[in-house]
């Protein structure tokens, strides 16, 4: 009589990117899936030998963190970042936020003491660093660097928009330039160039960690 074994629905796998354990469905082994954790694809490789069931079948299995029933094939966003503006130029920084406040305060001075050409001179001062300030923060904002499961793509703009992207596959050439101020302020600039370009297609500036960045872009290669 042959002994009774019990059919295995799921196997347990390890992310190689969080070391989350992960129940995968048996239909998806040999399939490319994505840890629901830090969203990192990974192929959940075949076992090279059967497993060997024992009596209860509990005892072999292991609780997981976490459960994959369906293939990754959605593309998700690992990292969305903008350019720093205060560690990008802190000195310039500074200086405008210092010349409003001081242009606001004897502007207020000056009205005080019926002094209307200070008082028009510090407006006008006020308008500009402001203005500046203001300027500098929506372009700011309007410049994303996102990192998918399978894609880097940088968007510039609010009105008029431009957007390029590399995808992971394609990449042959991954730049971090940062020099001893950057490093300071873990800030640097990053480029990338696909297979099918000679020049850098993607290049931006003053990125947060971007060390962090670039390694999760060749880990996606």
């Amino acid at each position: 009589m042959e002994p009774k074994t019990e059919a295995i629905s799921q196997l347990t796998y390890r992310c190689p990117a969080c070391d989350a354990s992960i129940d995968i469905v048996t239909t998806l082994v040999g399939e490319t899936v994505e840890c629901p954790h830090c969203s990192t694809p990974f192929l959940a490789e075949e076992p090279s030998a059967k497993p060997m069931m024992e009596k209860d079948p509990q005892a072999m299995h292991v609780d997981a963190e976490y459960t994959i029933t369906r293939p990754s094939d959605d593309e998700s966003t690992l990292v969305e970042l903008h350019p720093a503006m205060f560690r990008r130029h802190p000195f310039l920084y500074l200086a405008l936020v210092g010349l409003a406040i001081a242009s606001a305060i004897f502007g207020v001075m000056a009205s005080i003491d019926q002094n209307w050409t200070l008082a028009a001179i510090c407006l006008g001062v006020l308008v500009l660093s402001a203005g500046y300030l203001i300027y500098w923060y929506v372009e700011i904002i309007a410049t994303t660097l996102q990192v998918t499961n399978k894609r880097t793509t940088l968007r510039k703009g609010i009105l008029s928009k431009s957007t390029t992207e590399v995808q992971h596959d394609d990449v042959r050439n991954l730049q971090v330039h940062q020099n001893v101020i950057q490093r300071i302020l873990g800030i640097g600039d990053i480029a990338i160039s696909s297979s099918g370009q000679d020049d850098l297609e993607l290049f931006v500036k003053a990125i947060p960690a971007p060390e962090e960045v670039a390694e999760l872009v060749r880990r996606l290669q």
